[in-house]
């Protein structure tokens, strides 16, 4: 969607929002520009020696109000909203037709009082003439039936995917505002995004995310966030408990994220039974079987015709589901450390077809991934996995991932795996994936390979990654990481921007900093942002920290800029002596570090290190001196980052 479309949006935004508190930010983000409104104001790196990170005013205002650190970790005066959501939906599985009411408490902890509350009407992307960029079928959108503030009605205008409410009072800091809204709207049919219904394999499946009216993120940077759903962007949500209820026929199974509280009211004796032998059971337990399809014994059947299903969940970012009556239901258990000494359990469950190829596979490639990234990372918060098969080809949501169906059982461990990583990015660290998409979709893609790797023995498991990151490094189709998501597509490569160049990057960060400083280090910045929302200068910020060096270098030109790595040995001079000067030629416009290793006519080897401090003078040529005991027949330059060229820095005698 072109920036002009946007400008004609966003004087309707504002003069509906208003501020967001007094004297506060606005409640919109001036999405016209480049950047989505984070003007690059301030350069700052904690640790000044080479280039600068460009940080954003808002991030340098956080930090100055104490919200946020230097060190990135979250300040002092740090603070979170909260929310809490009673949902009562149902889902009539003829029409597709979804119908909710939901009793929403909303907290400010915020410093400042809010005259009004913004709304995330994520649906109405479906809505006919809503702007988007990714195609989406038409169902008409959410129809919002009543909408009340503390028993009151209140006054709200729409506006795309967002709705703007306007207080009758000021909530003050501290103080609680209820909402009440009934609300309807159409599944959307397997083309679209995120969430949809299809008929295949024999049954009926939903998978529904992002599908009831949802609070929106009001956050230290810029008050509420206003930012259109347009569709390439995710999505950017305060961490909220849930309790909701699912109306289905009888017969239909339902997941979700969270727990199940009423088991007994919905689930047969004898699937009760399995459920309850899997706690100590190694492998895999067919919880509802084809048998029980058959034989219309998949769920208690009421007189009413219908089941009410209720889960619960506590700090998670938002509340997805799935339900059909043709899955059957397999699950098996991982242990992850409890924080004590101790071990806990975790429960993963698949719901799926029978005819889908591999998925008796799923849930045991769910709990090999969870306990992979447990140990990676720091173990899983939540007590429970659910992976649904269905029309949506990959997509994450708290303790919930949706999946298709891969043709091959290593392509469905991979994304399992992938949206399995996505329960620690963004799951846990709250980052705005709408902005930022390779604060979320570049770790995930990175903890997958390394799991895809070490399961299948893949010896260069970012392969696919480096490839498409290279067929469009320093052309027009590359744009920078830092710019935000929705601003994309179809002008550059989504994929290498959000998803292979960030992976390749952490990577080299790894090899840069050490894979034991690296790891732990995000586990800290794990452990230091879980239950907030870091952004990319905290995650800067940390690392600098840890290492106590300027990666300023690194972080300025590979994340904020395009420009490419290319370093080439360009002259060589008495090798044949043992004694080699040899010219490093810098033909891209980033520097990085590199070892520069020889071989001699012996066989011996012999290294020698160049930091990137000798690229800060500006030189795009340097000299290195590499001694050795006889002639060197061979000398080669490793870099810990993408090279454009590799074979130019590879140099043998007989050349």
């Amino acid at each position: 969607m072109s920036g002009r479309t946007r400008q004609t949006l966003l004087p309707c935004f504002l003069l509906l929002a208003g501020c967001a508190t007094a004297g506060g930010p606005p409640a919109g983000r001036d999405m016209s520009a480049a950047d989505a409104g984070r003007k690059l104001e301030v350069l700052w790196t904690p640790i000044q020696q080479g280039p600068a990170i460009p940080a954003s005013a808002s991030w340098n205002r956080a930090v100055e109000a104490g919200t946020r650190t230097l060190t990135g970790t979250p300040g002092a005066r740090a603070w979170r909203n909260t929310v809490s959501y009673q949902i009562e939906a149902e889902v009539d599985p003829e029409t597709a037709i979804l119908r909710g009411h939901e009793v929403i408490t909303y907290r400010n902890a915020s410093p400042g009082a809010l005259t009004n509350i913004v709304l995330n009407l994520y649906q109405n992307i479906f809505s006919e003439g809503v702007p988007r960029n990714r195609f989406a079928p038409v169902t008409g959108g959410v129809q919002l039936r009543s909408i009340t503030v503390n028993g009151a009605p209140v006054r709200y205008s729409t506006q795309g995917t967002l709705a703007f409410l306007l207080l009758p009072a000021p909530l003050a800091s501290g103080n609680s505002a209820v909402l009440e809204i009934e609300w309807e709207h159409t599944i959307p049919p397997a083309t679209a995004f995120r969430t949809a219904w299809e008929d295949a394999l024999g049954a009926r499946v939903f998978q529904v995310g992002q599908w009831y009216p949802q609070v929106a993120m009001f956050d230290d940077l810029h008050g509420w966030d206003a930012t259109p759903y347009l569709g390439d962007g995710e999505f950017y949500s305060p961490f909220a408990d849930f309790d909701v209820s699912i109306t289905v026929p009888t017969g239909q199974l339902v997941g979700a994220t969270g727990v199940l509280t009423n088991p007994d009211e919905v689930l047969t004796e004898e699937a009760l039974t399995r459920l309850e032998s899997v706690v100590n059971n190694n492998g895999i337990t067919r919880i509802v079987t084809d048998a029980d399809i058959t034989a219309e014994n998949t769920t208690q059947r009421p007189l009413s015709g219908s089941l009410t299903w209720r889960f619960t969940a506590e700090d998670v970012r938002d509340f997805a589901f799935a339900t059909s009556a043709g899955y059957v239901w397999d699950a098996t258990v991982t242990r992850v450390p409890d924080g004590v000494g101790g071990t806990r359990p975790v429960m993963v469950h698949s719901l799926y077809r029978t005819g889908a190829r591999n998925w008796e596979h799923a849930a045991g490639f769910g709990r090999d991934a969870l306990a992979f990234f447990s140990e990676a990372l720091v173990p899983y918060p939540s007590g429970i996995l659910t992976v649904a098969e269905g029309p949506i080809s990959g997509m994450e949501y708290p303790a919930m991932v949706f999946i298709n169906r891969p043709s091959e059982d290593d392509a469905l461990y991979a994304v399992i795996a992938h949206e399995t990583a996505h329960q620690w990015f963004p799951m846990m660290v709250g980052s705005d994936e709408a902005s930022f998409a390779w604060l979320d979709e570049g770790f995930a893609t990175y903890f997958e390979n390394l799991s895809v790797g070490k399961r299948y023995g893949v010896r260069d498991p970012f392969a696919l990654e480096r490839a498409s990151y290279l067929s469009v490094a320093g052309t027009e189709r590359e744009v920078p990481l830092m710019r935000h998501t929705d601003l994309v597509s179809p002008y550059g490569d989504r994929y290498v921007a959000a998803y292979g160049k960030p992976s390749l990057l952490l990577q080299s960060l790894e090899r840069v900093t050490g894979p034991e400083l690296f790891h732990a280090t995000l586990a800290e910045f794990l452990r230091n942002w879980t239950l907030r929302s870091p952004t990319p200068w905290d995650f800067f910020a940390a690392f600098e920290t840890a290492t106590g060096r300027d990666l300023g270098w690194l972080f300025g030109p590979w994340w904020f800029e395009t420009g490419v790595l290319d370093l080439a040995i360009t002259g060589v001079e008495g090798a044949e002596s043992g004694r080699a000067v040899v010219t490093i030629g810098k033909l891209g416009e980033n520097p990085a570090p590199a070892t520069l290793r020889a071989t001699t006519s012996s066989g011996t080897e012999t290294a020698v290190e160049i930091g990137v401090e000798r690229w800060f003078s500006g030189s795009r040529e340097i000299e290195v001196v590499v001694e050795a005991s006889s002639p060197i027949v061979r000398l080669e330059l490793e870099v810990p980052l993408p090279d454009m060229t590799p074979q130019n820095g590879v140099w043998t005698a007989d050349r």
